[in-house]
């Protein structure tokens, strides 16, 4: 480094200042644009006299961008500014040491303990770390400063926010949550007593009769209470024992496994001539099975009852898969459909996965499908973490076919993805129900990153290229891997090493049991299919749920379509 400096050169575009900082051989400099060379501390800084825009020869590697909330001292609002960090990288660079290196040199510059609060000390820190001998690999970095229109209000957070709304709404929302999530259990009052942690057992009877009061939910006997599922088209029975299909044809080939209520809505809406059978316990697990038409194909859907990180839930859910096995022996196929949570890749438009996208599993460069980390382990000499897995992938790669042959045709031609046209018709036939299943406003797919401890800072989408064919307000549908297991979904650091060393696209709740029970039970054909809800692992992205899930449930539609019928099959 001691034959090389660090050159800073301004530039402005428009009402963007552009800093230009790049690695230059000392005997290259030219002394003639040379402002100030900087020494002591700052030995080897140089600062170039201003210069008039020019065109870059090479367009940047990477690309990173964040946020600002600058406040004017005389009058007190909020300034945002918009910083977009370019990345040029020595030939020969690796291209996962240039995604590593521009992410770890990003989180460096916006420490917060350390990140610096005006434009001088900025630039600095940036020419300092460029110095560093961990970014050897980095040529040059440019950065953007562009302001942007000021508020009086602050900075949006990410974190939690404070509920003003009314005790009775609030606690209304919550029991319904709760009932729809242990659907089709019925719950009694001393169990949403101790799931809402509340006392006022009265209170909670109240605001249960109004939600009976808006035909939501139903009261069971004893006193236990379940979720009023609305679907006119569906004939619903309410049965002691589920039904025996004799003939081979009238059996269900294809079975569809959700676990959130949202999610069964959304699939049932892609369900034509359909029965849904119910079959309640006062205690113990009950049973939901919806049993229709997709084209040509019977299937059959069900929801698991729970699903979470308890050993209670997880083992339920298994339970629940084994008996619709066995109940419907004929399935062939078995499709795994809901809310997922997509892997950001702050500086790779190509794969980034967006709120509102879908991602349909397909094996990474280990042939594995879903990963499920049990545990981490930790070196204690070197401090290197390990990870405990079990992973899964399909026998059938039949699913997986047919979707990158529609990937493929829809590249081709944009206009050609058939599960827009069922994401459309889905939407006019769930109309009825409280959630709304259209696609959230834009505005809404705030991308955070975390920087060390609780803080987090809002980053910009990476930048889409001008040869890309994208268009917004559109589902994009993509094949990749999952991840799951709480070890590391709850800590963002570890998710993010952990899906780039499996080289996941996206994270999904704990199936682990779920799949121990498809595999037991020696169905070849399965694939996951996920509506990307949030940057987690699709529990915590609410607002954007009821429409990944109908996204997912679309792309699940267009795949069963395309499957073989018994009758075509050799």
């Amino acid at each position: 480094m001691q034959d090389e400096k660090i050159v800073m050169t301004p530039t402005k575009k428009g009402n963007t200042s552009c800093i230009k900082i790049e690695k230059v051989p000392k005997f290259s400099l030219d002394e003639t644009k040379v402002a100030h060379q900087a020494g002591g501390e700052h030995s080897g800084l140089v600062i170039n006299k201003k210069q008039d825009e020019s065109g870059e020869a090479r367009k940047q590697d990477l690309q990173l961008e964040f946020k600002c909330f600058l406040v004017d001292a005389k009058t007190g609002s909020h300034v945002p500014e918009n910083r977009a960090l370019k990345f040029w990288f020595q030939e020969g660079t690796d291209y996962l040491d240039k995604v590593t290196g521009a992410y770890e040199f990003f989180k460096e510059l916006v420490k917060p303990d350390k990140f610096p609060r005006d434009y001088v000390g900025f630039i600095k820190k940036v020419m300092k770390q460029l110095q560093d001998a961990k970014y050897t690999q980095i040529k040059k970095v440019d950065c953007e400063l562009t302001p942007l229109a000021s508020s009086d209000e602050p900075p949006p957070s990410p974190g939690k926010k404070v509920d003003t709304r009314p005790k009775e709404v609030i606690m209304q929302e919550n029991l319904l949550q709760i009932l729809e999530s242990a659907y089709p259990n019925i719950l009694h009052m001393e169990d949403l007593v101790k799931i809402t942690g509340s006392v006022e057992e009265t209170f909670i009877h109240q605001q249960l009769l109004v939600l009976q009061e808006k035909g939501l939910i139903t009261e069971r006997e004893n006193g236990a209470w379940v979720r009023k599922v609305k679907d006119e088209a569906a004939k619903v029975q309410v049965v002691n024992n589920m039904p025996v299909y004799h003939k081979k044809e009238d059996k269900p080939t294809i079975a569809i496994i959700t676990s959130d209520y949202y999610e069964k809505l959304a699939v049932d809406s892609m369900i034509e001539d359909k029965t849904t059978f119910v079959k309640y316990k006062t205690e113990g697990e009950s049973n939901v099975y919806t049993i229709g038409f997709i084209g040509p194909h019977k299937v059959v859907s069900t929801k698991l009852p729970q699903i979470g990180r308890q050993r209670a839930a997880q083992i339920s859910s298994g339970n629940t898969t084994t008996r619709l096995l066995g109940s419907f022996s004929e399935v062939e196929h078995v499709f795994l459909v809901g809310v997922g949570g997509g892997v950001p890749h702050y500086t790779d438009f190509y794969k980034h996965v967006r709120l509102g996208d879908v991602v349909c599993s397909a094996p990474n460069h280990k042939g594995s499908c879903y990963i499920y980390c049990d545990k981490l382990n930790m070196n204690e000499e070197t401090q290197e973490i390990t990870y405990t897995l079990k992973s899964w992938s399909p026998p059938s790669d039949i699913a997986l076919k047919l979707m990158q042959t529609m990937l493929e045709e829809n590249a081709a031609n944009l206009s050609n993805s058939p599960w827009e046209k069922f994401v459309q018709e889905g939407q006019e036939y769930l109309q009825v129900q409280e959630a709304d299943f259209s696609r959230p406003l834009p505005e809404s797919d705030r991308l955070y990153m975390n920087i060390g401890g609780s803080d987090v800072i809002e980053v910009g989408h990476p930048p889409i290229p001008d040869d890309a064919e994208y268009r917004p307000n559109a589902p994009t549908v993509r094949l990749g891997t999952f991840g799951a297991g709480k070890p590391i979904v709850k800590d963002d650091a570890i998710r993010l090493d952990f899906a780039a060393r499996q080289n996941l696209m996206a994270y999904d709740d704990e199936f682990d049991q779920v799949m121990e029970s498809i595999v037991g039970n020696r169905k070849d054909s399965f694939m996951f299919i996920r509506g990307i809800a949030d940057y987690s692992d699709g529990t915590k992205g609410k607002e954007w749920a009821p429409y990944a899930s109908l996204v997912a449930s679309a792309a699940m539609k267009a795949i069963i379509l395309r499957l073989p019928t018994l009758d075509s099959q050799p």
